[in-house]
């Protein structure tokens, strides 16, 4: 046979046998696109597992025209809270799940850093247990999800990738239904969403209260940085306007934990701490409609997504009357301690 015949035939045979797999498994991830390393929306991704939101909202900010008036950042309460719902300036939603209070500043900085200016604003969600030292973060350091999403041709090889052709194919077979049956799950514009049902609440509460009784047993182990890590947050923004408020949890789990003395008076040494930094911390630690009705709650966590437009309702009028959030001040922060252990029905 001619060599050269030979060799495209071996050439098109390779391409057959090897390059149109390949080419088609990329296409699909790309296609598709579960780690948000591009811009297009179609039927069969507008339904996304948000498997690793750090790396995913990173990706988000480096494939996107990143261009926000404000920030928004928290726990997976958070990423409930619908973006879009703020009325007054557009706001990103850079919430992830577990999120560690050594993690806050680092993606804080780099999302102003991406967004080319100073935010107007910042919205903190602050919670508890983030100065809870015996509850450490077991995963990678921000600089890690950082790093890996500007790096060289670093959204050109994940097409190549086995897991992401995983979650490509979970993700096309969420949106070809549209429908996921798990506790969320992503629109491509950052829109996180859920149908989970809490029919489970009464069994997760007994749970819950025999969890809390073994771990209270132990002495909450206050971060005795934590009044460092809130003042570098409030330095490294001194042109941004920081509204820190804290997490909105059923009212039962709240009391369950106030009621227990050595949790209260970690409780208190928090709130002082970030009275005495922030000046003003909006605190949804109250016991309203809306935290008293399970129905509010698919988990004694997290809240369904209804919840989250009050919230932010209550965080963009602040000096308005609300029922469901108290500015807590050096003003009155005695008196709200005072007032905010309340004796209802814990059982």
């Amino acid at each position: 046979m001619d060599p050269k015949k030979w060799l495209v035939k071996l050439f098109a045979t390779s391409f057959i046998v090897i390059g149109l797999p390949v080419f088609g498994i990329m296409g699909f991830n790309y296609y598709i696109d579960p780690l948000w390393n591009y811009t297009h929306a179609n039927d069969f991704n507008d339904y996304q597992l948000g498997f690793d939101e750090r790396q995913l909202k990173t990706n988000y900010i480096n494939s996107h025209d990143f261009n926000y008036d404000s920030l928004l950042i928290g726990t997976s309460r958070i990423t409930y809270l619908d973006e879009r719902a703020f009325t007054t300036e557009s706001v990103y939603n850079y919430s992830l799940s577990g999120l560690q209070i050594e993690e806050y500043l680092p993606y804080m900085k780099y999302a102003e850093k991406k967004n080319g200016k100073p935010f107007k604003k910042i919205f903190i969600e602050l919670y508890f247990d983030s100065a809870n030292t015996s509850k450490p973060n077991t995963l990678n350091p921000p600089q890690t999800y950082i790093e890996t999403s500007e790096a060289p041709f670093y959204a050109i090889k994940s097409l190549f990738s086995e897991s992401t052709m995983h979650y490509a194919r979970f993700n096309y077979d969420i949106s070809k239904v549209n429908h996921y049956d798990g506790a969320r799950s992503y629109m491509r514009n950052n829109i996180a969403q859920t149908t989970y049902p809490n029919d489970d609440m009464e069994q997760s509460w007994q749970e819950f209260k025999t969890n809390f009784k073994a771990e209270s047993a132990k002495p909450f182990m206050y971060d005795h940085d934590y009044r460092k890590r809130l003042q570098a947050i409030k330095e490294a923004f001194p042109n941004t306007e920081l509204v820190v408020f804290t997490e909105l949890m059923p009212a039962k789990r709240l009391q369950t934990i106030l009621h227990n003395d050595n949790r209260y008076e970690a409780y208190s040494r928090w709130m002082n701490e970030m009275v005495d930094v922030f000046g003003t911390v909006y605190s949804f630690h109250t016991v309203n409609e809306v935290t008293t009705n399970v129905d509010n709650f698919f988990d004694w966590l997290h809240y369904y997504p209804n919840v989250g437009y009050l919230i932010i309702k209550s965080l963009e009028n602040r000096e308005d009357q609300s029922t469901i959030m108290q500015a807590v001040n050096k003003g009155n922060l005695d008196e709200y301690l005072e007032n905010v252990v309340v004796d209802i029905d814990i059982e």
